[in-house]
């Protein structure tokens, strides 16, 4: 957190670091083991929700420099260590939203443990509320990974390197998405020519994605997007310019209201373009996260696999038994040109 908030500084941004709640917790004298996981987990979630917000007013009131907010942390990670459905359930008798929690956050990295890759690093002595064994921090670690699918941005920094380009990877991450430069993304898409619903792997985290497209006066694309998750929504606004470099793309993008979203169907929505639905599966592997779109309606029978990377050149996994065709470079599988009518199906 260091390296990274003297890294944002220099760039003139003012930074404010929130240190991590259980540490605080449990360096203060609260003990898990007396309180119940559950409720030690929902002080925690409130502790947060309370700390978060009161550096948010601090932010919103240092008007003279951008502000950007580190979090040791998110509020989603409870579920790591309660399970998903008491963490649901909790949320909900609190009167929270899953949705709401997640987009609290403009951006998730995960950096992997060092018990996963580099166990020759793994250690406890930089922090004394920790007592894991290099075997459950990896537990953990997947569970905490797996509690954060579904984020629209979501990273996973991983130990195929060393300490300091691991660093590296996690600073780009965040010069994309803070807009230092313009943030790019660099993403390799292709076809599952062999798909059934056994490739779908039973920790994906599913959302149904509805997407229109808007009148766009100039080159790129304008688009708004309704993403459900179980039974909660969310909303945004994209624009996407063309760098002329295959594969990537300026990207600006950002949350809007319910409302807003129905204003851009009303007013801009380009009615010559089809409507994009898809369920999209996001899930972890071979230290990314993948997202599987199964594509419905007037694209029934189309599925796309499509991974983000931090370089152009990394190599990337396809799970074994999947029967896949690049399409990165394929115009015709690019969603704008696919809600053109009579636009190419699956092969």
């Amino acid at each position: 957190m260091v390296r990274v908030r003297e890294w944002l500084e220099k760039f003139g941004l003012h930074v404010l670091v929130i240190s991590e709640t259980a540490t605080e917790l449990i360096n203060a004298g609260a003990i898990p083991a007396l309180l119940g996981v559950e409720d030690f987990q929902e002080r925690l979630l409130l502790y947060s929700l309370a700390r978060e917000g009161h550096y948010h007013k601090i932010a919103q009131a240092m008007t003279d420099k951008q502000v950007v907010i580190l979090c040791d942390r998110g509020v989603l990670d409870c579920a790591a260590y309660m399970g998903k459905m008491p963490y649901r359930a909790m949320i909900a008798r609190l009167g929270l939203s899953q949705n709401d929690l997640m987009h609290r956050y403009d951006l998730v990295v995960h950096l992997v443990t060092a018990a996963d890759g580099a166990e020759e690093f793994y250690t406890l002595a930089n922090n004394s509320a920790r007592a894991e064994t290099p075997d459950e921090a990896r537990v953990l670690d997947a569970r905490t990974l797996n509690a954060w699918l579904g984020h629209p941005h979501h990273i996973i920094v991983d130990n195929r390197t060393d300490f300091a380009d691991k660093m590296l990877r996690a600073l780009r991450s965040l010069s994309r998405r803070l807009n230092m430069p313009d943030p790019v993304e660099i993403e390799r898409k292709w076809l599952v020519k062999n798909f059934t619903p056994s490739f779908i792997p039973p920790n994906a985290e599913a959302s149904r994605i509805t997407q229109n497209y808007l009148v766009c006066p100039g080159p790129g694309e304008r688009r708004v997007r309704m993403r459900v998750r179980g039974e909660e929504a969310s909303y945004t606004y994209t624009e996407k310019l063309p760098t002329g470099e295959s594969g990537t793309r300026i990207e600006r993008e950002h949350l809007i209201t319910r409302s807003e979203y129905r204003k851009f169907l009303l007013d801009e929505w380009d009615q010559g373009l089809r409507i994009i639905t898809k369920t999209r599966y996001t899930f972890p592997f071979a230290g990314r996260i993948y997202e599987l779109d199964v594509y419905q309606e007037e694209l029934s029978g189309l599925v796309v696999l499509e991974v983000e990377l931090q370089h152009r050149d990394d190599k990337v996994a396809i799970p074994l038994g999947w029967d896949v065709e690049e399409v990165t470079d394929d115009s015709r599988y690019k969603n704008r040109n696919l809600a053109e009518p009579g636009t190419v199906k699956q092969k």
